[in-house]
């Protein structure tokens, strides 16, 4: 006999329940160890995992890619709102804050996933130099005397708080001064140490203003060196005389090296009076 199925179909649901964010028990047990515990609270809440926290080096780990996560976040929105600014300070200042928010970024991702081992005194330091630099950013605003009341707030998303989380997450107890050894910390390579101990160490390129050298600015020079290949220290030997320059030092294990003081002297002229910030201003900046 033919089966006859009715017109109305019934389509029955299973609903399971779905879990957003970690376990809230484990979220306000560790949370509550940060100064910022609800904002830790709101943002793990809403992570997509289930994962239990077990261990305190976990939940560092979860807060400092958790900060990250903001601060790449962060950098994107600052960088639609260059074209919002009205006058030359406020482009300056903006400018240094897209600069510091990427050495913010590259400091929690050294972190999160380091090359090598690091230390709790080393994710200290760096977690420290991550939240000094959106300081600075805020600084430059005040140094040059304009409004950020649309620029920042828009750009901070709780990222110094975040970052404040990890520091006290990882509380890396003070320590005293480096041990020393024949003068210098012991984490000074015997290579530098021999650099430094030398009277007359063998340049690798010369600076003379009177076109001696291989270049005449100390810019120029080290501009040179950031094409160079190989990773050993590059000592740039700078001639006797005044080099009135901002020397900016982008890449790794340069040594510059003068005939004395009084003798070769760099100075350069930016201040916060001239339109710069302070963070911009230093003669010689690494």
């Amino acid at each position: 006999m033919p089966i006859r199925f009715h017109s109305t179909l019934f389509l029955v649901l299973y609903l399971s329940p779905i879990i957003f964010g970690y376990s809230p028990n484990d979220v306000k047990t560790w949370c509550s160890q940060t100064p910022h515990p609800k904002l830790c609270e709101d943002f793990l809440s809403h992570n997509p995992t289930t994962t239990p926290i077990k261990e305190k080096s976990q939940f560092l780990k979860i807060s400092t890619q958790l900060a990250l996560d903001r601060a790449i976040h962060a950098q994107t929105n600052l960088y639609s709102l260059g074209s919002k600014c009205q006058n030359a300070h406020e482009k300056t200042a903006w400018a240094d804050c897209l600069e510091l928010f990427d050495f913010t970024i590259q400091k929690l991702n050294k972190t999160v996933n380091p090359i090598t081992k690091c230390t709790q005194y080393d994710s200290q330091t760096w977690l420290s130099t991550a939240l000094t630099n959106l300081e600075t950013c805020r600084e430059g605003f005040a140094d040059l005397g304009v409004s950020n009341n649309y620029i920042l707030p828009s750009v901070s998303n709780n990222v110094s708080n975040l970052i404040s989380n990890t520091l006290a997450i990882n509380k890396a107890p003070y320590t005293s001064q480096p041990n020393y050894k024949n003068g210098f910390p012991t984490w000074v390579k015997p290579g530098d140490r021999k650099l430094l101990q030398s009277s007359s160490p063998t340049a690798d390129v010369v600076v003379a203003k009177d076109g001696s050298g291989n270049y005449k600015t100390i810019s120029e020079a080290v501009s040179a060196a950031s094409k160079r290949t190989g990773s050993a220290r590059y000592v740039i030997y700078v001639k006797a005389g005044t080099y009135k320059e901002n020397v900016q030092i982008t890449s790794k294990n340069i040594m510059l090296r003068g005939d004395g003081i009084g003798k070769t002297i760099i100075t350069g002229s930016k201040s916060v009076g001239g339109g710069s910030t302070t963070f911009n201003s230093a003669t010689v900046g690494k």
